[in-house]
């Protein structure tokens, strides 16, 4: 590899990183709202701590320290830094898997959480976790009819692709 194409990836991995960060950063201050509110409940009662609000918190932070280590680790180029955010990401990779896993051996006892999902879907007004084409069998009653999130992503989406059209043109590519 080049010194150029070194250069980019290094660039890469530090914005993307940083991106991880700022989201992190939104997911953790989403769980400390939830925690002050305290209008969701215990997702599982067999684990009373386990509320919407210490989840969030507890992946927000994982996030942030994850791309922490990997945005100091790319624009110091830190070797011991840069390992260190390879191993957790090889860590959160397989406990990935192992939920998976987890989550299909079973999924007849996760069906008595529908209600608090439900009630998640009615309070955010989301539908699934990437619409809702995630329902198989058809959205439940708790979607909400409008959609509000995915009108707001294509608004995004068309405007990025104009901006990257008239810099292209600009600059002649």
């Amino acid at each position: 590899m080049g010194m150029s194409s070194l250069k980019l990836l290094k660039y890469v991995l530090f914005f993307f990183n940083l991106l991880f960060w700022v989201c992190g950063c939104c997911i953790l201050g989403f769980g400390i709202h939830l925690l002050v509110q305290n209008t969701y409940g215990v997702l599982f009662r067999n684990l009373p701590f386990l509320t919407l609000g210490n989840v969030l918190v507890i992946v927000g932070s994982i996030i942030m320290v994850v791309a922490f280590l990997g945005c100091m680790g790319s624009i110091k180029e830190n070797k011991c830094l840069l390992m260190s955010f390879f191993v957790l990401l090889l860590i959160i990779l397989l406990a990935e898997v192992t939920l998976a896993i987890l989550l299909f051996v079973y999924e007849q006892k996760l069906n008595t959480t529908m209600m608090a999902w439900d009630f998640i879907q009615s309070q955010l007004q989301c539908c699934g976790v990437n619409g809702s084409s995630d329902w198989t069998s058809g959205p439940p009653s708790s979607c909400p009819s409008g959609v509000n999130v995915q009108v707001l992503g294509m608004s995004f989406a068309l405007t990025l692709n104009c901006q990257i059209d008239k810099t292209s043109q600009a600059l002649g590519l």
